[in-house]
């Protein structure tokens, strides 16, 4: 009786946590990147700390970085002009525009990403990835490299 009570409880878990998966969707990818953009175009940077996965947050921002805020966002938002031609790390200061180009949702594969537009004011344009994940808790958010 004991197991049957152990299996039961491990289903409603899993059925739990599949169907809060699967309430994510292309539309919600795009909701949370315009969500990040519009902390981030407002200047509101512990703002645009919301939509990244906490365990990332405490790694990275928190330990490695020791709070640095800006660093931490304008490292996540580095990306490539021209596919491996030249590397930049934007500042956010100078981000003209920022508009949300594609997603992508396949929570089976585990790919979740939104790809931006990203425009300086000097001019240049890049586009870069935006990865996220399902987080323990079940909310939908950022992560990135780590060190």
């Amino acid at each position: 009786m004991k197991k049957l009570n152990i299996f039961f409880m491990v289903m409603m878990l899993m059925v739990s946590v599949s169907v809060n998966a699967q309430q994510y969707t292309k539309s919600t990818v795009k909701g949370i990147a315009n969500g990040f953009i519009s902390e981030l175009m407002q200047g509101n940077l512990k703002g645009t700390l919301y939509f990244f996965d906490p365990s990332y947050v405490a790694e990275q921002h928190d330990d490695f970085l020791k709070g640095r805020t800006e660093q931490f966002v304008a490292e996540f938002l580095a990306g490539n002009i021209k596919k491996d031609y030249y590397a930049i790390t934007p500042q956010l200061d100078r981000i003209k525009s920022i508009k949300v180009k594609k997603t992508f949702c396949d929570l089976e594969k585990d790919e979740i990403y939104a790809d931006v537009k990203i425009l300086m004011d000097y001019g240049v344009k890049y586009t870069v990835r935006l990865q996220l994940r399902v987080t323990d808790s079940g909310d939908l958010r950022f992560i990135g490299a780590v060190g």
